[in-house]
């Protein structure tokens, strides 16, 4: 038996179409993680730059200060992860689903949700701090040749962020399919999902460019009913990759 995988245009259809009446439930959903993680990251942020005031800092100091706020920041917000997962997992899948689905991961998967998120935000401040340091020698100095190193150090941050991104995309999926696997094993597992369908998912983010400049013409307002879609759109991707199209082998005639 081959497999046959859905286009992009085919998981965006069927997401309209799993989001056909219930659009309300999941821009809340959306909204409510986004508001709880905005007014963490201004309490927290608040808090340490207030702090920060009273001292006297090294250049080293005020580089990795505002890297590892974002670290923990992130490390929370990005829990919130495996309850928008199940929510949409199981809208497409036609079972039962409320707003307490956000709060999944801080009261049944706390410590797997931290080790995950841990190690996504470490890497995030590890990809940073060189463009961090350049930009500080940069503005102290105001060498070109650090506004150049930069440049080149964001640009190479960004392209191994996306990739990384696009390994470990599928992980807070699987810990719902496999509560039973460890953090190290839902990485594995994601890495060898998306072997040979980085491009595919790389490509159908990447088609949702014009609508998401539409959304920000309209002050953002228009993200409100575009995030769904793209959550649902990824859902959707993370099911076809687990249960594809089986497509069965023609028996070839024999002359």
């Amino acid at each position: 038996m081959n497999v046959r995988y859905m286009t992009s245009s085919e998981l965006k259809s069927r997401a309209k179409d799993l989001l056909d009446g219930r659009f309300g439930s999941a821009m809340l959903i959306l909204f409510l993680g986004n508001m709880v993680s905005m007014t963490l990251t201004f309490m927290i942020t608040n808090f340490f730059n207030s702090f920060q005031l009273n001292l006297s800092l090294s250049i080293l100091a005020r580089i990795l200060i505002p890297l590892l706020i974002n670290m923990v920041i992130a490390m929370f917000t990005n829990i919130f992860s495996a309850g928008y997962a199940l929510f949409f997992l199981n809208m497409a899948c036609k079972r039962s689903y409320d707003i307490s689905n956000l709060f999944y991961g801080f009261r049944w998967q706390l410590k797997k949700c931290l080790i995950l998120s841990g190690f996504f935000s470490a890497v995030y401040m590890i990809l940073q701090l060189p463009c961090q340091i350049c930009s500080i020698m940069f503005l102290q100095s105001k060498n070109m040749n650090w506004l150049t190193a930069t440049m080149l150090a964001a640009s190479a941050a960004i392209v191994i962020r996306t990739v990384f991104l696009l390994i470990f995309s599928q992980c807070f999926y699987l810990m719902l399919d496999f509560p039973d696997y460890s953090a190290g094993q839902l990485l594995r597992s994601s890495m060898r999902l998306m072997s040979g369908h980085k491009g595919r998912l790389f490509y159908l983010q990447m088609s949702f460019i014009p609508l998401v400049l539409l959304a920000l013409l309209s002050c953002g307002i228009g993200m409100l009913w575009l995030r769904p879609y793209m959550q649902m759109t990824c859902t959707c991707f993370f099911l076809d990759l687990m249960n594809p199209q089986k497509i069965p082998v023609e028996s070839a005639d024999i002359t």
